[in-house]
């Protein structure tokens, strides 16, 4: 279910929640302009920020609530090791003229205000988060407060821009879910959700010379009693790493937890070692590594996964899983019985 609230765009993680952040932006860009046959007519907006950086947004009445979205598509943070990073930021649902948001959660403080009128708006913006240093420790990046404003545009030049990704989910009465991601490059990958929770994963990738991969699952879990599954492609007498996901929970400096996972659902396509899986992805938002032994049919090895948040007063912490264990069976087809 899609919630009011705010999405860091570039936590679009390849390691993590990315998935999940794909889909809210896809719901986020305007698909069609009616709702139950009743024609609705959006208002367009563009402009920049302080930073002067573009800023689009639009509106439309639904149930006599007008609604809709503003998008700020990059927003330079200053972090507290001297560096700078840059995120994407959104805001939906309801969107009244006057706009006064505080958001913060563990994932960021998003602060929002300022007048969206019939032909023009202004306000003020600012954004903080958590991210991790070159040492893997959590440090504090900020914007500070900055200044936005638009003008009203005609519907054809101020529409939200097109992703790169594109995604269609679709869920049938027997809990079935399945989720098509097409690329800008034309691959297509089709993630189907069993009502029981077993995932699979299918890739199609148009105009592959090296022609029609073969597939491996595997699905097991790690010393926390949770689930991992792995998808292998072999295209000609190459290895590819195509799907990883790792459930966890992580421990946080302030004594909370977090449910997470790590690792990502479609499109990395790491080259793997024979009958090895080893994994280090290291970014502002995400420190997983995981490494190990995968045959034929069985894996085994060890993990660790490392996030930034912040704590209530807004205050950077890290979260950790400690090192795990991992084994892994394979389930497709092809798997020989084995005995956990």
């Amino acid at each position: 279910m899609l919630v009011e609230g705010v999405v860091a765009m570039t936590r679009i993680r390849i390691v993590g929640a990315g998935l999940a952040a794909l889909m809210v932006l896809a719901v986020l860009v305007p698909a069609a302009a009616s709702a139950g046959g009743q024609e609705m007519r959006f208002r367009y907006y563009r402009g920049t920020t302080s930073q002067g950086e573009p800023v689009t947004a639009n509106t439309y009445l639904k149930d006599g609530t007008r609604r809709g979205r503003i998008f700020f598509r990059s927003v330079t943070l200053d972090c507290e090791d001297g560096t700078q990073t840059r995120v994407g930021l959104a805001w939906a649902l309801r969107m009244p003229p006057d706009i006064d948001v505080d958001y913060v959660s563990p994932l960021g403080a998003f602060r929002l205000h300022g007048r969206l009128g019939v032909h023009r708006g202004s306000g003020t913006l600012s954004f903080a988060d958590a991210q991790l240093d070159a040492d893997e420790q959590a440090m504090l990046c900020s914007s500070g407060e900055l200044t936005w404003q638009v003008e009203r545009t005609d519907a054809g030049s101020a529409s939200l821009p097109a992703a790169d990704v594109q995604m269609r989910v679709a869920s049938r009465a027997d809990g079935t879910t399945r989720t098509v991601i097409t690329s800008a490059d034309g691959t297509t990958r089709t993630i189907i959700t069993e009502a029981d929770g077993t995932t699979r994963l299918v890739t199609s990738e148009e105009g592959t010379a090296a022609g029609r991969p073969r597939l491996r699952y595997y699905r097991g879990r790690t010393s926390q009693a949770l689930q991992m599954f792995v998808v292998t492609a072999k295209v000609d007498t190459t290895l590819h790493l195509s799907g990883l996901s790792v459930d966890e929970t992580l421990a946080c400096e302030d004594g909370t937890e977090v449910k997470w996972f790590g690792g990502f659902l479609a499109g990395r396509n790491a080259a793997l070692s024979p009958a090895r899986l080893d994994v280090d992805y290291v970014s502002p938002f995400d420190a997983f590594h995981i490494h190990g032994r995968l045959g034929t049919h069985v894996g085994s090895g060890t993990a660790s996964d490392a996030i930034p948040r912040l704590t209530a007063d807004e205050q950077a912490m890290l979260c950790t899983t400690g090192d795990l264990t991992w084994r892994l069976w394979r389930t497709d087809a092809g798997a020989r019985p084995i005995v956990p």
